[in-house]
């Protein structure tokens, strides 16, 4: 079983929702901790279902709703969202990823950790390419990213 599985959902043709792909792009094409495997499940977030039994760990990459600068990312855990206010979010995929995570549970397949990185978006019209914020911040990004992942294994 690989340990950490780094998961990116995204619709690269709408603009910076990509932004969970991008990453995983970057990353496979930079070296990795062994033990990491990187996933790219598209835009739906039930589509991870399956894949997490396969990871003691996750980090799910996704662009969300909340309030803040474009460009800025949090990591934060499903039991964090909306339960004492701190961290109101939404991923832009809807709630399929929150019910992905619930029935993995259910069916004892949820990885022991899950951890959700959300990066705030500029712009979701389509379009291909991120925008002009998330392009200069992406180094920074990355390499926040990288830190937890290193950080994880």
């Amino acid at each position: 079983m690989t340990t950490l599985g780094v998961i990116g959902i995204g619709n690269p043709i709408r603009s910076d929702d990509g932004i969970g792909i991008e990453l995983i792009n970057r990353l496979k094409a930079r070296q990795i901790p062994e033990g990491v495997e990187l996933l790219d499940v598209g835009t739906s977030g039930m589509n991870i279902l399956h894949h997490l039994k396969n990871f003691n760990k996750v980090i799910i990459i996704d662009a969300i709703r909340t309030d803040g600068e474009p460009g800025n990312c949090m990591f934060f855990t499903p039991d964090e969202i909306d339960k004492d206010g701190s961290i109101k979010t939404r991923s832009t995929h809807d709630a399929n990823l929150l019910e992905a995570l619930e029935l993995s549970e259910m069916l004892g397949e949820r990885p022991e950790e899950v951890i959700i990185m959300g990066i705030i978006p500029e712009d979701l019209t389509i379009g291909e390419g991120l925008s002009s914020k998330l392009k200069e911040k992406l180094p920074k990004i990355e390499e926040e990213l990288r830190k937890k992942i290193e950080e994880l294994t």
